[in-house]
């Protein structure tokens, strides 16, 4: 049975039209999020980069974090290859080092005599650490305000119990803002999953655009026709805010002001069709039993939601790419559903023409389908152990278990094999079985980090 006029979505006509063009939005005069500090590796560098343009962050001997550009001057070889000795960063190539702020201190092949020319030093990007988070500033380090950094979410002293979460993903950050600043997606990709969403909470949703200018928009949802679970604190409305260039906001309101509970979503645009997110949630009112829960846990599950995810947006994103139209012409957005990711894509159009690539629901620039990009990853170690201080522990302690276990189950065997003792050769094949069994075990947890 067909729609009829009167059941139908609204469509939002009204945002069909040619967007005002604003003040193109200058994104390297702002901050960006790496990584959280607990994630960032102290023995030896870390590469990252922005809009594609290569960064490597170290530890220096007194213990400042210090971001680089990621070539050394010598002959352009990456930095990040290289090694640290005694708090100073070694290319790998030939042995110069670097100190604080990119200072070239020792060039082995120079006299000694000889003074290492200022030609020798790496551009260094100023660094802040704010909120257990990495910043480093992009543009003239004269800017490099640490005020302009977005606030935490909550006032300062508030007992909050937060989970940090970082994953690399592969499409560009215009396309990780649109799928986490939409709301209407969790109840039906995700149903079921721990973190989720349940599909009987998919329901239309009423959406109130508070402001909206250069530095962003907030507004308000709820969901209409929702009945919430009995025992659970009384909801005033929930609040979701873009703070340009890299942060989507949850913030709930409770009827219970001293209620505190919320999500933070920052974003780096590593480079095209690849950016990093990181994610903290935080409440006051959080349960014992999930403050007592491991950290890696809760990666198992945001992992998993994430990846939901990557499945479908990855086929979006190359449709979009392939068809190289505008949004306003492949999409059918609805007011019940779709506005914030419509307001998020026409900021884009408004605001976001200086940016080295992105595409609005207008306009686009240097987008469309790239033939020469390489197949990019999908492993969830690559993508999230690999920069989780948490996950990588249990992936490398997890490989050690398994090969130990191996090696247990090959010795029993070998040693029942070897004796004539009945009993004591069935023991031994009991053990070598049970160890192998754990190994196969440890093996595929490995997997899931």
């Amino acid at each position: 049975m067909g729609t009829t006029m009167e059941t139908a979505p609204q469509v939002m006509a009204d945002d069909l039209a040619e967007p005002e063009r604003g003040r193109d939005f200058d994104w390297r005069a702002c901050w960006y999020p790496v990584t959280f500090l607990c994630d960032l590796p102290q023995d030896r560098p870390t590469r990252v980069s922005l809009y594609d343009e290569p960064l490597v962050l170290f530890f220096d001997a007194q213990g400042q974090v210090n971001c680089l550009k990621d070539r050394c001057p010598h002959r352009a070889a990456r930095l990040s290859d290289g090694q640290m000795i005694d708090g100073k960063l070694e290319c790998l190539y030939h042995g110069w080092q670097f100190g604080s702020a990119g200072r070239c201190v020792l060039i082995p092949q120079l006299y000694p005599d000889k003074n290492i020319p200022e030609s020798a030093h790496v551009r260094a990007y100023p660094v802040a650490i704010r909120h257990d988070i990495v910043w480093f500033w992009a543009g003239d380090p004269s800017g490099a305000d640490p005020g302009l950094i977005p606030p935490a979410a909550y006032p300062d002293g508030a007992e909050v119990f937060s989970v940090t979460f970082q994953m690399d993903l592969p499409y560009d950050q215009t396309y990780l803002i649109e799928n986490v600043i939409d709301v209407a997606h969790i109840h039906i990709a995700h149903d079921g999953v721990r973190g989720g969403g349940l599909r009987a909470a998919a329901k239309p949703l009423d959406f109130q655009i508070l402001d909206s200018g250069l530095s962003g928009f907030c507004g308000t949802y709820r969901s209409v026709g929702l009945i919430r679970a009995e025992g659970s604190p009384t909801l005033g409305g929930a609040q979701v805010e873009f703070v340009a260039p890299n942060l989507i906001r949850y913030a709930s309101k409770y009827r219970d002001p001293d209620l505190i509970a919320g999500l933070d979503l920052f974003s780096l645009p590593l480079g095209k069709n690849r950016c990093r997110l990181l994610y903290r949630k935080y409440s006051n009112f959080t349960s014992t039993r999930e403050r007592m829960k491991p950290r890696w846990l809760e990666h198992l599950s945001q992992c998993r939601i994430l990846e939901q995810d990557m499945a479908v947006v990855v086929g979006q994103h190359a449709q979009i790419e392939r068809l190289a139209l505008p949004l306003r012409e492949v999409w059918m957005p609805i007011k019940t559903s779709d506005r914030l990711v419509i307001e998020y894509r026409r900021w884009l159009d408004r605001f976001g023409r200086g940016l080295p690539f992105y595409r609005g629901f207008a306009t686009a620039q240097n987008s469309g389908p790239d033939p020469a990009l390489p197949t990019l990853p999908s492993d969830r170690h690559i993508l999230h152990g690999r920069i989780c201080a948490t996950c990588g522990r249990m992936h490398r302690r997890l490989d050690r278990a398994a090969a130990v276990l191996w090696g247990l189950a090959g010795l029993a065997l070998l040693a029942a094999v070897m004796l004539d003792d009945q009993p004591t050769r069935i023991a031994l094949g009991l053990i070598a079985a049970a160890a192998a069994g754990l190994a196969l075990a440890a093996r595929r947890f490995w997997t899931r980090f």
